[in-house]
């Protein structure tokens, strides 16, 4: 079965059409591939040092070792910083490349896994299931580990936009097993987090006066653990990962302003613009801090607790002893703040 069968645009080739054949004789062509099938490769290669003159080699893929692919400077900032501002550009090279998936040291993964990600982050939520068959087949086809481990990553992901967070939450704990690959641990952290997050604000949705509720009162407060507790997780325990770091404390702003905190989502946005100031979620939390009234920006709850700190603590009151009967024991006592507190434990700078 015919699995290459691809013929390059006739318009003038780019860095990225060219590649250097490496033949097991020892020897290499380079030129711009033209044809490719299971049993030949056809190059137009250059005669002379100027390039004016050109020739069609074919060589038979039985004497090729490896296919060495030129960088492009171009298409290396587009794999970069995918987004949807790209998208156009990076599927173009995705239909022009795929054929190479599967070959060694091909651009083609990097290309596809890119072409995913620009469209999850489109606001057209259809793009969702487009992203997750070209995260498949990366994922099945690539040469390459880190490339599979990347796909995966996008799959998930757009299993999660696709609205499946049940699937997506149980493929990301598995993921998060591997603690030995700090980038994958991150990214499943990171998973996990969006689908508990859905969670959360499913739950104050059908449950809007949720603190007058016995039973949906405690449901809450763990949900609201359980979502900072993996949103943070970058920015405690890795924190110089700052892009990632930076997206998890926003995950945190975005989670602190649905439960009505501001002060606390105010101080999180702090943090981001002061500790990750090049990444993308600076401009974020620089805009919403631009947003807020001066009498909320006035609130320092950092400032606040270091205050608290410095002051005399109160006279401690005698313990009762055993027997001695509560002088309030006819009070309910009050459950401890299952709030999240952020001081003594903020992420380290880099």
């Amino acid at each position: 079965m015919i699995f290459f069968l691809f013929i390059l645009s006739l318009a003038t080739a780019s860095a990225a059409d060219q590649v250097s054949l490496v033949l097991k004789n020892g020897g290499n062509r380079t030129g711009e591939i033209i044809f490719a099938d299971d049993h030949q490769i056809r190059l137009k290669i250059a005669l002379g040092e100027q390039g004016d003159a050109t020739a069609t080699v074919s060589i038979p893929r039985s004497a090729v070792n490896s296919i060495e692919f030129q960088s492009d400077p171009a298409m290396e900032q587009l794999l970069g910083s995918p987004n949807p501002t790209y998208t156009e550009e990076l599927d173009a090279l995705w239909t022009k490349f795929n054929p190479w998936l599967g070959t060694p040291h091909s651009p083609t993964a990097r290309i596809g896994c890119a072409l995913g990600e620009s469209l999850l982050a489109s606001p057209n939520s259809k793009n969702a299931k487009r992203a997750l068959g070209i995260f498949k087949e990366v994922e099945t086809k690539a040469w390459s580990q880190s490339d599979r481990e990347r796909a995966k990553v996008g799959r998930l992901q757009a299993v999660l936009a696709s609205g499946n967070a049940g699937e997506a939450m149980r493929e990301a704990k598995d993921l998060a097993l591997n603690k030995e690959n700090f980038t994958l641990l991150i990214q499943a952290k990171f998973i996990m987090a969006q689908a508990r997050h859905k969670d959360f604000s499913r739950f104050l949705k059908e449950n809007p006066r949720w603190n007058e509720d016995p039973i949906a009162t405690p449901a809450r407060h763990q949900l609201y653990d359980e979502v900072l507790e993996l949103y943070l997780f970058p920015a405690l325990f890795m924190g110089s990962e700052g892009e990632s770091a930076a997206r998890g404390l926003w995950g945190a702003v975005e989670i602190y302003r649905e439960s009505g905190e501001i002060p606390l989502a105010i101080e999180t946005c702090r943090d981001i613009t002061a500790l990750y100031p090049d990444t993308a979620y600076a401009s974020k939390a620089k805009d919403f801090l631009s947003q807020r009234t001066p009498e909320q920006i006035a609130v320092d709850k950092e400032k606040e607790a270091k205050e608290a700190l410095t002051q005399p603590s109160s006279t401690p009151q005698p313990t009762a002893s055993p027997s001695a009967t509560p002088i309030d024991s006819h009070k309910t006592p009050q459950p401890k703040s299952t709030k999240k507190k952020k001081n003594g434990n903020q992420p380290a700078k880099n």
